[in-house]
Order: structure tokens, then C-alpha cells, then sequence
């Protein structure tokens, strides 16, 4: 199967925003039991309206004491170029999401903390010298120097801005200037920008074969790339495909595909794996798969990160809150995930110590 990614940073927007607008890629906060059963504090972190963890009382009334970090999701690009969302520890402050964005400045504090063969996405001393949310719209004001990286890197740019500041909930639409001025279009590529940016623009975008522009479906799929020899992460990419009225069903059926030829990522979903029904109900997305998902572990158990990866792509691609995962018509139950009840989208992705 051939699919190609695009590079022509303006035919990349210009495309993804007529495709990809109403497609419904970021879904409504979950409040669901997540797949990766977060500590208590941290879904109070993401619960909070500004994101920080709330302060709880104590049983004499006094406030209980808060812990010195929190985790956050920060864009990264790893050594294939691909823009990968990995979750870090990171100091407790009030300016989470300025913070956030000042971990993806290369030479910045998250240069000790970088997996290896991943990089920074931002330009090397830029500054964030202001950001305010009102109404979902994040809007950020970075120094000149974010002025100063090459064309190729532009869209990737600006996936990691948008889809960064767009993990919070209080936050849909992006909104970029540049010492005090408010961006038309991307300074180095000319990227035109003048509308909030949102997650509709898709992230690491791929053209399948047959699919032709303008008339397409975006789904976002969740592959996998190899950390090290035991480690693997997630990658999620947008690959607009030949029209469709059935984006869950399409979801699952890419992720079985794969990646694009000569990839260097994998899917954990065999091949030979059959979708035998999608349906989604509201904010429920039900999914029946072939027995083949269970060929995992001598045939004892289903990959669990296949498990995740559906429930993250699901999640992403149509925007339900819940996944009930079914075999042959039967609610999966396997190894340490009980799937006989629907599970929500992690909490956060790609949590591991380097």
C-alpha cells in the first residue's frame, strides 16, 4: 500500500483545513476510568480549570500539602521527524502551559530529559513572553528567535504548538504572535495562519493511495516507533483517506494496514486481524475484532499495546469518550486491562524514565 507524506507545507494546510475541518479529531474531556488508571492527584490535575493540581482539605480542615511536580504532556520530534507527544515530570508552577511550551525549546531545560534520538521542536532561544486563554483560545507570543528554524520544520512546528497547547482542557484553538504581533503567516515557509490553528489540521499527515484531495477522510491512527530494545512509543498520524461515513470503522481498518511502505514505524495489530463490526453511540465507539487480536503471548492474551492503540486512535479519530472492546462478539478480557467494560483514552501517552 502506498502512502505517501506530504511535504508542501502550504498544500499541507490548504488541504488539511478544507479536509479535515468538522472531523471531530479532538475529542471531549474524558472522565471516564482511564485505560492507564492515573493516580487520584493527577486526574484532579487535569480536572482543575487551569490545569493545576487542586489543593484538598484535610480532614481538621487544614489544605493538604501539594506534591512539588506533576506530569505534562510536551510535543517532541523524534529521530525520523515524526512530532510525538511524551509525557515528562515537570516542576509544579502556575504557568503550566507556558511552561510546557518553554520544554520544547531546543538548548532548554528538557535537553537533559530527551529520549534518545529525539529532539526539540522549537527554535533555539525562544521565549515565551506571553500567553493567555479566554473563550478556548490559547493565544502565545513568542520572542523573534522562534523566527529562526529551516522551512522543512514548519509544519512540524506548528503541529507541536497546536496540538501542546490543545492538550489542555480549557483549550481548543491556537492562536501564534511574535513580539507583540499577531501572525498572518508562518515567518520562514510563509505558511498561511491567519485563522486559530486546531486540531483539525491533522498531525504527521499522510496521503493514502486512492485518496484525492478534496474529497477525503481524516482519521488519526496511533503507530508505534522502536525506543530501544525493549521500549517501544506512540506515534499518532493523520492519514486522509478516500471518502467514508464510517471514520471508526476507517480508524481500525488503517491501523491493521499499517504505516506507509518504508516506514520505520509498526503497528501491534496483525494483519490477518478482521473487523467484524464498529458502531459508535453517542460517545461509545463498540468494537468486534477477529479472534487473531488474542495472538499474542503464545496466544494467551491480546498485545496490550494494540489494546491501547485502538483506544487512543478510536478516541482521537471520532471523538467518543469510551471504547468497548469485544472478540467474536465477547467482551475482552486480557491480562492486566479488563476490557468488560468501556475504557476512556489515556490519561497520559507515553510515560516512561530515561
Amino acid at each position: 500500500m502506498k502512502i505517501h507524506r506530504i511535504g508542501t507545507i502550504t498544500a499541507v494546510l490548504g488541504v488539511s483545513a478544507l479536509l479535515l475541518s468538522g472531523c471531530g479529531l479532538f475529542g471531549p474531556e474524558k472522565k471516564a476510568t482511564s485505560i492507564d488508571a492515573p493516580p487520584p492527584q493527577s486526574e484532579a490535575a487535569q480536572n482543575t480549570p487551569n490545569g493545576l493540581p487542586a489543593a484538598e482539605g484535610s480532614a481538621d480542615g487544614t489544605e493538604a500539602a501539594v506534591t512539588e511536580s506533576v506530569d505534562r504532556t510536551v510535543y517532541l520530534l523524534d529521530a525520523n521527524g515524526y512530532v510525538v507527544p511524551f509525557t515528562l515530570t515537570l516542576p509544579k508552577t502556575e504557568g503550566v502551559a507556558k511552561q510546557v511550551l518553554t520544554y520544547m525549546v531546543k538548548g532548554g531545560p528538557v535537553e537533559n530529559m530527551l529520549p534518545n534520538g529525539f529532539s526539540a521542536v522549537l527554535p533555539e532561544g525562544t521565549e515565551v513572553k506571553g500567553l493567555v486563554i479566554k473563550d478556548g483560545l490559547a493565544t502565545v507570543d513568542f520572542s523573534p528567535e522562534f523566527k529562526k528554524y529551516d522551512s522543512k520544520n514548519e509544519k512540524q512546528i506548528l503541529d507541536a504548538v497546536t496540538r501542546a497547547l490543545t492538550e489542555f482542557p480549557n483549550v481548543k484553538r491556537v492562536q501564534i504572535w511574535v513580539n507583540g504581533t499577531p501572525l498572518t503567516e508562518m515567518p520562514v515557509g510563509s505558511t498561511p495562519i491567519s485563522s486559530a490553528l486546531d486540531r483539525n489540521l491533522g498531525i504527521n499527515l499522510e496521503l493514502a493511495e486512492g485518496a484525492v484531495p478534496g474529497r477525503t477522510t481524516a482519521v488519526t491512527v496511533y503507530f508505534q516507533g522502536q525506543l530501544d530494545d525493549k521500549r517501544s512509543y506512540f506515534v499518532p498520524v493523520t492519514r486522509l483517506i478516500p471518502e467514508t461515513q464510517n471514520v471508526a470503522k476507517a480508524a481500525v481498518e488503517e491501523l491493521i494496514k499499517g504505516p506507509s511502505d518504508n516506514s520505520p514505524l509498526f503497528s501491534s495489530l496483525l494483519r490477518t486481524t478482521r473487523v467484524l463490526d464498529v458502531k459508535q453511540e453517542n460517545d461509545l465507539v463498540t468494537v468486534d475484532l477477529s479472534s487473531d487480536i488474542l495472538r499474542y503471548d503464545s496466544g494467551r492474551e491480546a498485545n496490550p499495546d494494540a489494546l491501547e492503540s485502538l483506544v487512543l486512535s478510536l478516541t482521537e479519530s471520532t471523538g467518543a469518550k469510551q471504547v468497548q472492546l469485544l472478540v467474536e462478539g465477547k467482551p475482552l478480557t486480557s491480562g492486566t486491562y479488563d476490557f468488560t467494560k468501556p475504557v476512556a483514552r489515556p490519561v497520559h501517552i507515553n510515560t516512561m524514565q530515561f
